[in-house]
């Protein structure tokens, strides 16, 4: 089944997934930065992945990026995306500063967002798996810091996709200094999408 031609009931059941798979993920950040973390209530929407750039203001809005492969029983892409001044305050609030102190981001900052959207992502995907009981797996994670486009392209190319569209995850996470805007891009193919559907008993 390709996503657009998804139900509201398999929407909805998407949209649940995405609101579980968001919560362990701030659990997981909670952990990183030794705090409690809340999320908003995600925002789940289907988009085309020609799209996908306008979630934040267009191809050239400046993002910070992880991307990875799903292995197992699904396949496709999983992508972490943040807004430049996003990324920068969860640099902060991972290196325990005020937020507004980083203004750009070294090799070592690079590694450190990597890490902490390699384990937000994990965290996702865990409770995608407990749900559905398939084993589902990241690769090993890929940073760029560009604009939206730019990574978009990359991303794509290196996941090798055959997915048009994108299942977005939309929020943000909180704590008492700053907010993070940030969005989970799941990119199933349409074969894995009928599995995950399958498994969740809405098909």
């Amino acid at each position: 089944m390709r996503p657009e031609a998804l139900t509201p009931l398999q929407i909805d059941a998407l949209r649940e997934l995405g609101s579980i798979g968001a919560g362990h993920a701030a659990t997981a950040l909670s952990q990183l930065l030794d705090h409690p973390v809340d999320i908003t209530v995600p925002e789940v929407k289907l988009v085309p992945v020609s799209n996908v750039p306008m979630v934040f203001g267009g191809p050239e809005t400046l993002v910070g990026a992880v991307y990875a492969r799903l292995l197992g029983d699904v396949s496709g892409g999983m992508l972490f995306i943040a807004p430049r001044g996003a990324m920068l305050t969860l640099i902060d609030l991972l290196r325990n500063r005020e937020p507004g102190s980083t203004q750009s981001m070294n090799a070592d900052e690079e590694a450190l967002a990597t890490h902490a959207a390699s384990v937000l992502i994990s965290a996702y995907l865990a409770a995608v798996s407990r749900l559905t009981h398939l084993s589902v797996l990241p690769s090993p994670s890929a940073f760029a810091f560009d604009m939206m486009g730019a990574i978009l392209q990359v991303a794509t190319m290196e996941i090798g996709m055959k997915a048009d569209t994108a299942i977005l995850v939309l929020t943000s996470f909180v704590d008492e200094r700053a907010v993070v805007d940030a969005a989970l891009f799941y990119l199933p193919d349409p074969e894995s999408l009928d599995v995950i559907l399958g498994r969740l008993g809405i098909v």
